[in-house]
C-alpha cells in the first residue's frame, strides 16, 4: 500500500552509485560530482556539496553500475541543507528521457541493484 502522502508514481529503489550534474543554465561553474542515493523511473534523490535551488534545472549524467553513462535533464523538485555542514540532498524529477535512457534505467532498476 502506498502513504497517502506519496506522491510520486514510481517507488524510488536505494541506488547508490556516482553522477555528474550542472545546474542549468551553465554559469562557469562547470559539471560537479555527487552521489545518488534512490533512483527511480520518473526522478532521483542525489546527495552533494554545491547548493542547489529547488525548481533549478539540472544536466545529469548517472554512473550506473551496469553500463555506459546515461545522461538526463532533471528539474531540481526540492532541496535540503544536511546538518553540521555535510552537504545537500536534492529531490530531482526527470524531464527529459530518451527511450534508450529510460530502457537503460527500467533495466538498472528490474535487476534490483
Amino acid at each position: 500500500m502506498i502513504d497517502s502522502k506519496e506522491r510520486r508514481r514510481s517507488p524510488r529503489i536505494a541506488s547508490w552509485f556516482p553522477l555528474r550534474y550542472q545546474v542549468m543554465p551553465v554559469a562557469g561553474g562547470g559539471s560537479f560530482g555527487a552521489r545518488a542515493e534512490d533512483l527511480s523511473l520518473e526522478g532521483l534523490r542525489f546527495q552533494c556539496h554545491e547548493e542547489v535551488r529547488a525548481r533549478s534545472g539540472l544536466l545529469l549524467e548517472l554512473q550506473l553500475p551496469d553500463g555506459q553513462p546515461v545522461s538526463f535533464f532533471a528539474r531540481a523538485a526540492w532541496a535540503r541543507e544536511l546538518p553540521e555542514h555535510q552537504g545537500f540532498l536534492v529531490g530531482g524529477r526527470f524531464e527529459d528521457q530518451s527511450t534508450s535512457g529510460r530502457k537503460t534505467i527500467e533495466r538498472f532498476l528490474r535487476a534490483g541493484r
